[in-house]
């Protein structure tokens, strides 16, 4: 199959973004640096100085008048360089240009390889450091960037938490079958020592061909991250998916052709912390002040969650990017996620290979191909060339299973769970005979998208959809149920359909009267930790739900359309607000991430943490504000922001832990 979208996709994406997206958080940004508390004290220092030792110059990082970052003959510039055959060896540079915020060492020349580094100081807290590599030959080699702590004692730490021993954890991902021994989403490694924490993190995996570790090791005072170990090749398979199978002929190591040139992307970061969530969220600031979706803490979070999944396509040809529910999904993009954090990070090249990267045996279950349909109407605004045969296909498969306007998703052949994989929730059992709710309001909005594409959708057919989907309500209980014929089972992943159409088309599916009912139900019953995406009508759980995952749990992006879709059927925008509020500290309880599911049993996340989809509620917040003309801040934003101790200032987004009031539950 053949890629599609033209290049004024990209040219309409970015401007899509400019105009509709970044004009609001210019606004937003100016009234909510009015709005936050006062700060409490100046940022961290973190400035580098470049010192020179037998004609090698290295680079130290001095807050204010105190040495925290030192430059070893180890790595006395924080580089090292590994070729086949060897170990990481440092990489002696004994030319210096420039001064002050920007200096750039090198050329040194190492065999084939021309190095160059350039260290820059983005804001007071956040140094950018940029290597570029050319090979005058065929080379493979791998490069550690180090930041070697000189302050006494401290914890290090990655990520998911404090590390007293050497650890070296990887981001690769690959299912149950991923050889390596750690994996973690977020790669960056940090250390924290009396209030204040210093880090270094790595670009997204996707621009490091999938090869992106990070190393920490007290014993010799280390952090580094490291675009390849020099491991030796091996087959990368990836065998659980629905349909396919994948392998990979994967290594450790970077690789440049004659000629080639390649950049490579690190920072280091300075931040108030007095906790390890501290540090988690010092990291999403560092990034999100990196790359400029910095307005506020749920920007930040969201888009770095989708930035940080996002992988090279090495598997498959379509397209050059797509992005991974998970690490331990492995290299492979559902078009629910793809769709939800290509909008969600808002990148016009990375939209566009991802919705090139999909492919027929991906479309033809669950809610895939109503995405592909949806997202191939937002491709043709742009005024894009569509992959015509795929459309076709998402079509004719969502029209063959179309009964009366209701969608009757088909069972998946060879699946582990026979009546399963019929939703995005897809370890539910449904009869053949039996559509899930969750499905029919995509289903609209696929209808509202093929008669956009050019297909013969007659008004009537779409108005007999939302009928079919309005039928699917319990009008003595007063909610959606999970299904049409089980209606003894409470869904809360069925408005989220509606949520999308919305967002998309601007148009309501469902009664004011059957929302409102659904939202009071749903008030009345939701665990004290969020909405049980399926439960009985009384909110208790199902015989053998555990409270987690598909088994009772509770799913953020489920719950925040459930709210916003109240907001669209008369729910006022304060509570609406108040709700959202509500949730998000729920889900940020444990660590600063949106997870896969937080039990409602517990309230602790479970799954993958910094999960996919939940990107998706960046964008659908500020698609409903825009259609329903809230200008302004966003209180939600605001509101999350001051919990957390996150101001802005003129350099962007820090941390204030003395004024937090949203700390971990444990």
């Amino acid at each position: 199959m053949k890629a599609t979208l033209a290049d004024r996709y990209f040219r309409f994406l970015a401007v899509a973004w400019l105009t509709c997206l970044v004009a609001p958080w210019t606004i937003h940004a100016a009234s909510q640096s009015e709005n936050l508390k006062t700060t409490i004290g100046p940022r961290v220092e973190l400035r580098p100085q470049c010192v020179k030792s037998n004609g090698v110059y290295g680079v130290e990082y001095w807050s204010g008048q105190q040495l925290v970052g030192a430059a070893p003959p180890s790595a006395p510039a924080g580089l090292e360089l590994r070729l086949p055959g060897e170990t990481f060896k440092p990489v002696e540079f004994r030319e210096l240009k420039g001064r002050g915020k920007r200096i750039e060492l090198g050329p040194v020349n190492i065999g084939s390889l021309t190095l160059r580094l350039r260290i820059e100081s983005i804001n007071p807290s956040l140094v950018r450091r940029t290597l570029t590599v050319t090979a005058s030959k065929p080379q493979r080699f791998a490069t550690a960037f180090d930041f070697f702590p000189a302050l006494e004692g401290g914890r290090f730490a990655t990520f998911i938490g404090a590390e007293p021993n050497r650890k070296v954890y990887d981001t690769l991902g690959g299912g149950p079958e991923y050889p390596s021994t750690a994996g973690q989403t977020f790669p960056m490694a940090a250390f924290r020592q009396a209030g204040r924490v210093f880090g270094v993190v790595a670009d997204s995996p996707a621009l490091w061909e999938n090869r992106c570790l990070m190393l920490v090791d007290p014993t010799v005072r280390k952090l580094a991250v490291m675009n390849g170990d020099g491991r030796d090749p091996y087959e990368l398979i990836i065998k659980y998916d629905a349909k396919d199978k994948y392998k990979y002929q994967m290594d450790g190591w970077q690789s440049l052709a004659a000629g080639e040139t390649k950049s490579y992307v690190t920072w280091l970061f300075a931040e108030k912390a007095e906790l390890q969530y501290d540090v988690q969220l010092a990291a999403h600031l560092a990034l999100a002040n990196a790359k400029g979706w910095n307005h506020s803490a749920l920007e930040a979070i969201l888009r770095n969650t989708s930035y940080l999944l996002c992988r090279r396509n090495l598997m498959r040809d379509e397209g050059r990017y797509l992005f991974i529910s998970g690490i331990g999904y492995g290299w492979k993009q559902w078009v629910t996620d793809g769709f939800y954090m290509a909008q969600g990070l808002g990148d016009a090249e990375k939209m566009t290979e991802a919705y090139r990267s999909v492919f027929a045996n991906r479309i033809t279950y669950e809610d895939n191909a109503q995405y592909y349909l949806i997202w191939s109407a937002l491709a043709k605004r742009a005024g894009g060339k569509l992959n015509d045969d795929l459309v076709k296909l998402a079509y004719e498969f969502i029209r063959k299973n179309e009964r009366d306007g209701i969608y009757y998703p088909p069972p998946l052949a060879g699946s582990s769970v026979p009546k399963g994989f019929k939703t995005y929730m897809d370890l539910l059992p449904y009869e053949d005979d039996d559509p899930p709710v969750s499905n029919q309001g995509f289903h609209c909005g696929a209808l509202l998208a093929a008669r956009e594409l050019g297909f013969p959708v007659k008004e009537a057919e779409i108005e007999r959809a939302m009928a079919g989907y309005r039928r699917m309500y319990n009008p003595t209980g007063k909610y959606m149920p999970t299904s049409l014929k089980q209606q003894d089972v409470i869904g809360q992943d069925t408005l989220y359909g509606e949520a999308l159409t919305y967002a998309v088309f601007g148009r309501k599916l469902l009664t004011d009267d059957q929302v409102t009912g659904h939202m009071r139900t749903t008030l009345k019953i939701q665990s004290p930790y969020g909405m049980r995406v399926i439960s009985r009508a009384d909110g208790a759980l199902l015989r053998g739900h555990g409270g987690e995952y598909v088994f009772g749990g509770s799913w953020f992006l489920c719950d925040a359309a459930n709210y916003l879709v109240a907001g669209l059927h008369g729910m006022p925008a304060d509570e609406v607000d108040q709700h959202l509020i509500w949730r998000i500290e729920k889900e940020l309880s444990f660590v600063p991430a949106f997870n896969e599911s937080i039990s409602t049993v517990t309230g602790k996340p479970h799954g993958h943490i910094l999960y996919s989809w939940n990107s998706g509620y960046w964008w659908l917040r500020h698609e409903f504000r825009k259609r329903q003309k809230q200008t302004g801040s966003d209180p939600v934003e605001v509101a999350i922001d001051e919990k957390l101790g996150v101001v802005r200032d003129r350099d962007g987004l820090r941390l204030e832990p003395a004024v937090a009031t949203l700390r971990p539950a444990n």
